[in-house]
Formats: structure tokens, sequence, C-alpha cells
């Protein structure tokens, strides 16, 4: 065996062990969903259920469809929005750093903070803001939160990716009188689609696991996201385990089959993020 065929086979073996941590969380929520409350309290979260009941999932998708829907309804707009100006952000930021690198620089390094704020430093202000607006406890109101955060959060990676682009295109569209809106359509956003897609699926993700601003903003049942209506599941006086875990299989659904779906493009966009990483 040459050394290339043993670093290969050690290389696999790796990503084997990894890919088995990963799946034990999905296997041991899938696994406990179909026990009893009692079986899923007495025995180790690993051992597979003696009878296979799916009492649990049916009682909490009666619970949980709702949520389910409200989750799409939020985290489908603000995932689009927020990449779609993210990439105009950063567009202009990089155009901006060959004529004003300054005030490049300035607006980056705020936005770049932005990115970093925590949701409880703007909570108070948030509330009053909505609440003036007649935004609060609203679909409008949860996507115009969730988007002042991840705005900024999609500029910052979609200025990785866009620094891939060769600049010999862009000055080839410039030569030819095109606009910067111009350049932007038909030159960037179709060469960053790989990244424009990774950005995207992280700020679905991030959006459908966002817990606090939900919890917050909101004060109707008919209201709860995703991860707000899971937690209902976890009482003060007591915990239904197998209903928690069918709950937490239903909740990440959507994120695995979108991933399943987009995971080869998310792929692609890490790929183009190390060419980007070079170029910054």
């Amino acid at each position: 065996m040459n050394s290339r065929l043993i670093k290969y086979i050690i290389l696999e073996i790796i990503a084997i062990i990894i890919a088995i941590f990963w799946l034990i969380p999905l296997y041991s929520m899938l696994i406990n969903g179909f026990k009893t409350n009692f079986e899923a309290t007495a025995t180790p979260v690993l051992f597979p259920p003696k009878v296979f009941t799916i009492s649990s999932y049916i009682t909490v998708w009666g619970e949980m469809k709702r949520p389910l829907i409200n989750s799409i309804i939020i985290a489908i707009p603000v995932a689009f929005i927020s990449t779609i100006f993210g990439e105009m952000a950063a567009y202009f930021f990089y155009v901006t750093s060959e004529r004003m690198p300054a005030v490049s620089n300035t607006g980056f390094s705020i936005i770049s903070l932005a990115t970093f704020i925590p949701y409880q430093a703007t909570l108070l202000p948030l509330i009053e803001l909505e609440a003036s607006w007649g935004l609060f406890n609203s679909y409008q109101g949860l996507i115009f939160a969730l988007l002042i955060f991840y705005m900024p959060t999609a500029a910052l990676l979609m200025s990785i990716f866009i620094p891939v682009i060769p600049k010999y295109l862009i000055e080839a569209a410039r030569i030819d009188k095109a606009s910067d809106w111009t350049v932007f359509w038909k030159v960037v956003f179709p060469l960053t689609i790989p990244g424009f897609l990774a950005t995207m699926i992280f700020v679905f993700i991030e959006s459908w696991n966002n817990f606090f601003m939900p919890l917050v903003l909101t004060s109707s049942p008919s209201l709860r996201l995703i991860p707000v209506a899971e937690r209902a599941f976890t009482g003060g006086y007591g915990t239904l385990y197998n209903d928690s875990y069918a709950a937490a299989v239903i909740a990440s659904i959507v994120p695995l089959v979108v991933f399943i779906i987009l995971g080869r493009y998310f792929i692609k966009g890490l790929a183009a993020l190390g060419g980007g990483a070079k170029g910054v």
C-alpha cells in the first residue's frame, strides 16, 4: 500500500467517525419519539424502543403544525431579503473600496460590528419601535426584527464571496459603459450564485432556529414559531420526554430537507469562500 492510499483510507475513516457523531443526536431524537413517556424516561437514550408507537408524533404534530407554517412564512422571506440586500451592500463596499477606501472600510467595520450585537442589548428599543409602528405581535414585526440582525450577517458573508469574481469581467463591463446596477445584476450576481445560496441557507437556518426574538416579540399562541412551540413541551412541573423528542424531530425536518436539496450548493459556496478569502 502506497502512502497516498493510506492517507485516503485514514481520511475516509475520520469522515465516517465524524458522520456517526453527527448522526447520533438525530438518531436518539428519532427513536425516543417512538417510545412511551415511561420508556423514554427509564431507558438509555440510545436504546431502541421495545414497542414502537407513533402516538407522540401524532400528538405533537397537531400542536406543531401551525408553528411550522409560521416559521416557513418568516424564515423564507428573511433569508431571501437578507441575502439580496446583503450582496448589494457587499458589492457597494467592494466598489467603494476602489474609489473611497476610507469610507468603505468605515462602513464595512460598522456592518461587521452589527453582526455581533447581542439581541438582548436591542430588546427594549426594538419592542418600543415595533409597538409605535404597529408591528408588535405580527408576521411583519418578526420579519423586520430578524432582517435587522441578519442583513449585516449576509453582507459580511457575501463580501468574502464577491472577490472571487475576476476583476477583468467587471472592468470589461465598465468599459462598455455599464452602470454599477447593470454590472451587479448581469455580472456579479450570476457568478456568485453558489455563495448566494450558501449564505441564504445559513441565514434561513439561523432564523429558523432563532428562539429569543419570536419569544419576546409575539404574545399570541397563533404566532408561535417552531423554537417557542418546541419549548412548550418542557414544563415547570415535568417533561414529556417522548413528546419533546418527537417535537425536536418535527422541528428539524424543514432545515434537513433544505440542506439535503441545496446542500451541494452550500458546499460549492464554501469552496468559493476559500477563493474569496484569498482575495480579501
